[in-house]
């Protein structure tokens, strides 16, 4: 065998990568132009949409459910405004990596990058029931400790939190359906734990708290007659108001505090007048 017929095969293969080369090193530069045009009006685009985010108050938004508090117990820097707009410019980075590697004829890159955009919208709606959970927890954790003491309950701070506790789980439920992850047991636990407090609450307002939901009745409607510092005359007792509580209305005559059941007192005859 000569040295030609050794050479001929070599030279033949080496001009064939070459002429390969010759014709892909164009679709790179100018995939590679694009890609980089493409970020740039990315990074643009990002800095706009967070400067219009703020001023439309969602900084201010995200504050108020305690979002914003959450980010920075957690270690992050950044505004809510940021965080999403990052979130949508990594969705569109990808995009473009995706349009790149089809571009380059790059099959496995273009699929796992396809695959996670398509997944990226469902990580998107996770991230927007997580906010809309804790928007609705948190106005309806506020409207519970309003009315609750109206009504003169001292744990409406107590109960408000429970339920806000009881919507971010149903939220942590629905974010992780959201993101198609197997919630089997969590689901069980769930349902345990929400049982558990129903059968809690049915067996304590339906066999122990009969007289105390009376009460709380009673005080509601005496919180709306009697004024606290006013002089109240019950039969032949007579005493200044100090305070209409839960289930007790305080009453002093002399140098002593009397405690009288708000059912008992709603179903007496008395008498108030004020000093002034």
């Amino acid at each position: 065998m000569t040295l030609e017929s050794w050479s001929y095969p070599l030279t033949e293969a080496a001009v064939n990568m070459w002429e390969k080369i010759a014709g892909f090193m164009p679709r790179v530069i100018m995939t590679l132009i694009v890609v980089l045009v493409c970020l740039a009006l990315i990074r643009v685009l990002g800095k706009a949409l967070v400067v219009a985010l703020q001023k439309l108050g969602f900084d201010k938004l995200c504050d108020s459910i305690g979002l914003a508090s959450g980010m920075k117990a957690a270690g992050m820097s950044m505004t809510p405004a940021q965080a999403l707009v990052g979130l949508i410019r990594a969705f569109l980075i990808l995009l473009v990596i995706l349009s790149a590697a089809e571009t380059l004829g790059l099959e496995r890159v273009s699929a796992v990058v396809d695959d996670f955009v398509l997944y990226l919208p469902k990580m998107l709606g996770a991230v927007a029931v997580i906010v809309g959970g804790m928007f609705i927890g948190h106005h309806l954790k506020r409207s519970i400790d309003h009315a609750m003491k109206h009504m003169g309950v001292d744990y409406a701070k107590a109960i408000s939190q429970v339920v806000y506790g009881v919507v971010l789980l149903i939220t942590a439920s629905l974010a992780i359906n959201q993101l198609e992850i197997a919630t089997g047991l969590f689901d069980v636990f769930f349902g345990i734990v929400l049982g558990s407090i129903g059968l809690a609450v049915a067996i304590s307002f339906g066999l122990g708290t009969r007289e105390v939901s009376s009460q709380l009745i009673s005080g509601v409607y005496l919180r709306e007659q009697l004024i606290p510092g006013e002089t109240i005359k019950v039969e032949d007792n007579e005493g200044i108001i100090l305070a209409v509580g839960t289930v007790n209305t305080l009453v002093q005559v002399g140098e002593e505090i009397h405690r009288i059941p708000n059912a008992q007192l709603i179903k007496t005859s008395f008498s108030t007048r004020s000093d002034d």
